[in-house]
């Protein structure tokens, strides 16, 4: 069968956090499937930050993200969203050892950092 196998894991820093100071939280998202997650699947990585945060800065991947575009936030809330389709994560390789025969498997990666004032 041919499919994604995802898991996410979530950091946040520095912690504690001053008050007015920039708080960081970053999304590393793996995939052991053999099966891309690609914009057809729309998959969407939400959240709700807590304290809530101002002023942010969003990147996937390195690349800079735009609120309305690539995700939202209510800043009410503090409610996240990914925009369906943004989030794509390749596959995982699959590599035999020739000497042992064993399998190695290097799952798929990206990675989701988003940063805002306290």
């Amino acid at each position: 069968q041919v499919t994604p196998v995802l898991s996410i894991a979530k950091a946040v820093a520095p912690v504690p956090v001053a008050e007015n100071g920039r708080l960081t939280y970053t999304f590393d998202i793996q995939n052991t499937g053999n099966a891309p997650v690609t914009a057809a699947d729309a998959a969407i990585i939400s959240d709700a930050f807590a304290p809530i945060l101002r002023d942010l800065t969003v990147t996937y991947n390195g690349a800079a993200w735009a609120q309305g575009t690539d995700y939202t936030y209510d800043t009410a809330t503090g409610a996240f969203a990914t925009t369906a389709g943004t989030i794509t994560v390749p596959a995982a390789a699959a590599a035999q050892d020739a000497e042992t025969g064993l399998w190695r498997i290097t799952p798929g990666v990206t990675k989701l950092v988003i940063t805002g004032t306290v």
